[in-house]
């Protein structure tokens, strides 16, 4: 049995599942998998801390959620944080892109085909999103970097996924990937119909502003994307609004998910 048969096997619901809880879980968990990365920095290069990523699409479908775990030592007061991003000039962009590949080199992404697809600022700190369509992979990253300053430290990274093509998602909803918790962060991504131009994270009293853009979002805000529902479920304790072209806002949307 591999390690995560086995943690897949402890979290399981207490009661009996039915066929389609079953095939509900078996396609999210495929669709998201994510993995974490501890390897420590070579000399002189920026500090890194290991990424915790956990997947709870599947908790309320079939009672069964995912931790990766691993280090989760305080880390650095997000002080400088900012609901709205803003874009990365052409500089920042290669100044932090090499540190986060470097990391996302090493997991299920293949770094050498994947394209940068969403980078963004929030006071210090970056977020970039790099994929592959087929597999349809992302690896998100989130670095510490001062505007003007050329140092980058404090680098974080997952990769989320799943081994088919990706999928495009319909006309007003939008599609789910994978969501890292680092208990001190959150980062998400996912797709979105054509006609959506705006994603919203609510959480407790913050409101957060994706960046948007082809299809895709990605957005991160500073505090856990779980709680614990009970000893051995997790559950989002986050919603997603979309605002569509026409003006139109749909709070609390549901995530569409193939069939």
């Amino acid at each position: 049995m591999s390690d995560l048969d086995a943690t897949l096997r402890t979290l399981d619901a207490a009661g009996p599942l039915t066929a389609e809880d079953h095939e509900r879980a078996a396609a999210t968990l495929d669709r998201i998998v994510a993995t974490s990365f501890d390897r420590p920095a070579p000399a002189r290069r920026p500090r890194r801390r290991l990424l915790v990523a956990a997947v709870a699409a599947v908790a309320a479908a079939a009672g069964a959620a995912i931790i990766l775990p691993g280090n989760l030592g305080a880390g650095r007061a997000y002080a400088s944080w900012t609901p709205v991003p803003t874009a990365l000039t052409d500089a920042e962009i290669d100044l932090v892109g090499p540190e986060c590949r470097d990391g996302l080199k090493d997991g299920s992404l293949d770094i050498e085909r994947a394209k940068l697809v969403l980078a963004e600022r929030r006071g210090e700190y970056v977020a970039m999103l790099y994929r592959t369509d087929d597999p349809d992979v992302s690896g998100s990253c989130l670095a510490h970097n001062v505007p003007g300053d050329d140092d980058v430290d404090d680098v974080k990274w997952g990769v989320g996924g799943s081994s088919g093509p990706s999928q495009i998602a319909p006309a007003g909803q939008y599609m789910e990937g994978a969501i890292a918790d680092f208990k001190e962060a959150s980062i998400t991504d996912g797709a979105v119909g054509p006609d959506v131009t705006g994603v919203t994270i609510r959480t407790g009293d913050l409101a957060v502003q994706a960046t948007v853009r082809n299809g895709r979002y990605v957005v991160w805000w500073p505090c856990p994307a779980f709680e614990w529902a009970d000893k051995t479920h997790l559950r989002e304790i986050f919603t997603v609004d979309l605002t569509l072209r026409d003006g139109t806002i749909i709070p609390a949307a549901k995530p569409w998910r193939p069939r």
